[in-house]
């Protein structure tokens, strides 16, 4: 079984999601990851979600900014959708042998759904064929330290603190049952930083998508 583990990872390249509440620095961490990683000789391709540039990124921006009135299953239905828009990207990024950098992914729309009440069933079967994250980094921080981080409008989930406290803790509830990995989001720009790393380095083989420079 290892063997057959060790021999796929070695036909496609790796994604790395980083996961946690809103304005906890996973734009940040992202960017300095990609930067790492092609420091250290790797092709990365880096997408964050939504993408509010796509056809259904543009219905998610308009229920967010309040210009929708969606419930909740649609909503949840959307930002799975937004992924499916980039499937083939993903997909072709694997097969050339890249690092997918992912700012929110699947598991975003798993505790988010949670967070507002719907099932984990219905939702893991909503994305059910994207491309799998080889490694979930979750930056932990509390909401009520975050919210000066990003100052000016903030959208209708970035607004309701009660969505971002009860998202923080099934963040924590789920992370060892999915076997995601929990930073501390709470330290410096520098500090997270480094712990990200240590963790790519801890449960990554590197050397499988190494490229020249």
């Amino acid at each position: 079984m290892k063997t057959e583990r060790s021999s796929s990872l070695n036909r496609r390249g790796r994604i790395v999601s980083v996961e946690g509440i809103d304005a906890v620095g996973k734009s940040t961490q992202s960017l300095l990851l990609e930067t790492w990683f092609k420091d250290n000789g790797l092709r990365v391709t880096s997408l964050s979600f939504p993408d509010y540039d796509t056809p259904i990124g543009k219905e998610i921006k308009a229920f967010l900014e309040g210009r929708r009135d969606f419930g909740p299953e649609v909503r949840h239905m959307l930002f799975a959708a937004n992924r499916w828009e980039k499937v083939s990207l993903i997909r072709r990024s694997q097969l050339e042998n890249e690092v997918v950098i992912v700012n929110r992914y699947t598991e975003s729309n798993l505790v988010y759904g949670l967070a507002n009440g719907l099932r984990l069933g219905w939702l893991a079967a909503l994305e059910k064929g994207i491309p799998k994250s080889d490694l979930v980094v979750v930056l932990d921080a509390s909401s009520k330290g975050l919210v000066s981080r990003r100052p000016g409008p903030k959208d209708s989930y970035e607004k309701d603190l009660e969505l971002q406290a009860r998202v923080q803790t099934l963040y924590k509830e789920l992370a060892p049952k999915f076997g995601w990995m929990t930073i501390d989001g709470s330290k410096s720009v520098g500090g997270v930083h480094d712990s990200v790393v240590q963790t790519v380095k801890d449960n990554l083989d590197l050397g499988m998508r190494e490229r020249d420079r």
